[in-house]
């Protein structure tokens, strides 16, 4: 509890810990679907797999992180040495998550995400019928996903839902959160859809975002199933309740991207980014430098003065809604 207050005061005037807690690092850039809503091609990430040993170099680089990602723009269970890697970041005291489109995580895989010590994994669902890409790849996912929380028991790792909020697929969202809630996934998170790299995708207006929440977080709430969205509320309990009354304040009242206080991206190369949205605007190279140094040095700290400038219209991890995004603006 004292941690909590502790961040909470420090995330309100932006007094940020000595080293970040989390780091995402890019394993892979390949995928097996093409979605509507990935921006990899615009961002112009490279599709490739990053070596074992090079990735065993940057974990020995990042002493005092507690959190890792294995996620990058692509499907992490795609590269051949992801277990290893969990495995490498294990042994060093490290939490393990990653994003997956859960196809490739079949019945003979499941056993070992569940013997790999991996503390949580997210499935990235649009719906139940598999609309983002096509029919058959969503529903196999869909039955993964379930095979998995079939064999894990209740136990390890933690199971989440990520889906993104399209503009008149409430529905679909609504038929999602009440299927994670049947098959017993420990949380649904909810994301803001970025239009910025293709403006054939709508998503909700304000008010029709903040109706949508309200009604997922209801139903959420009658079946057991913790809904969380960034701009409106996080977590259980008192730390929810916080959430919820002091969100706006974060930040200096907004003026940082939630993301700046205790993240950092690793590419495929080493170089560090703020992002993963930020693939050429590199702060550091944890290859070349220590985590500390980047963390507090020069580039990093202007980008966080450029932060909004740099960053345009992105309001992903925002807590207000840039009306430039909405429909028919």
């Amino acid at each position: 509890m004292k941690a909590s207050i502790r961040e909470g005061w420090g995330r309100i005037f932006f007094f940020l810990p000595e080293l970040p807690s989390q780091v995402q690092i890019e394993v892979t850039n390949r995928c097996n679907l093409n979605c509507l809503m990935c921006p990899r091609d615009a961002l112009g990430v490279v599709k490739e797999d990053m070596p074992l040993a090079l990735f065993k170099k940057i974990v020995d680089k990042i002493e005092g992180v507690n959190l890792v990602t294995l996620t990058g723009w692509g499907e992490p269970f795609i590269h051949p040495d992801l277990f290893p890697m969990i495995d490498y970041c294990k042994g060093r005291g490290l939490k393990v998550k990653l994003t997956t489109n859960g196809i490739l995580v079949e019945e003979a895989l499941q056993k070992r995400v569940i013997d790999s010590g991996l503390d949580s994994v997210t499935f990235s669902l649009e719906d139940t019928q598999g609309k983002n890409h096509d029919a058959h790849s969503g529903k196999k996912a869909i039955e993964n996903l379930k095979g998995l929380l079939n064999l894990r028991k209740g136990k390890a790792p933690e199971v989440v839902i990520q889906t993104t909020l399209h503009q008149g697929e409430e529905n679909s969202l609504y038929e999602l959160i009440g299927l994670g809630a049947e098959i017993g996934v420990d949380r649904i998170n909810l994301a803001r859809l970025d239009v910025r790299f293709n403006l054939s995708l709508k998503r909700p207006s304000l008010p029709e975002e903040k109706e949508i929440f309200k009604v997922a977080e209801r139903l959420g709430m009658e079946k057991g199933t913790q809904v969380d969205f960034i701009p409106y509320a996080v977590s259980q309990g008192m730390e929810r309740l916080s959430y919820r009354i002091l969100r706006r304040c974060l930040h200096r009242f907004g003026r940082y991207c939630l993301r700046l206080y205790d993240y950092l991206y690793i590419n495929l190369r080493g170089e560090v980014t703020p992002c993963c949205s930020l693939p050429l605007y590199p702060v550091g190279n944890i290859l070349k430098e220590d985590l500390k140094t980047i963390w507090r040095g020069g580039r990093l700290k202007a980008f966080r003065t450029m932060q909004k400038k740099i960053c345009g219209d992105c309001d992903q991890l925002e807590v207000s809604y840039n009306k430039r995004c909405s429909p028919g603006s």
